[in-house]
């Protein structure tokens, strides 16, 4: 059951985060880095990893949000000026 867990809060965080994205401007940057949020997922899912963090909702939530950013055409790090 926890793979049913993990597949339910992908697909719920991946489209709570493509409603976010495109109705909220919120962002974490500056003149030559850009931390899109499947960075910001990836890098609190190395941290989860780390301390060896076991739950398939918040897995799954972090997968759904990381997928959503990379989906999209522009998910570069640095910043097109």
């Amino acid at each position: 059951m926890e793979f049913a867990y993990y597949s339910i809060s992908l697909i719920f965080a991946y489209a709570i985060t493509r409603w976010i994205t495109e109705n909220v401007k919120f962002h974490f940057r500056n003149n030559k880095i850009w931390l899109h949020h499947w960075i910001i997922s990836a890098i609190v899912m190395l941290i989860l990893l780390y301390l060896q963090y076991e739950s398939p909702f918040i897995w799954g939530a972090l997968t759904g949000v990381a997928l959503e950013g990379i989906s999209r055409k522009n998910w570069s790090i640095l910043r097109n000026k």
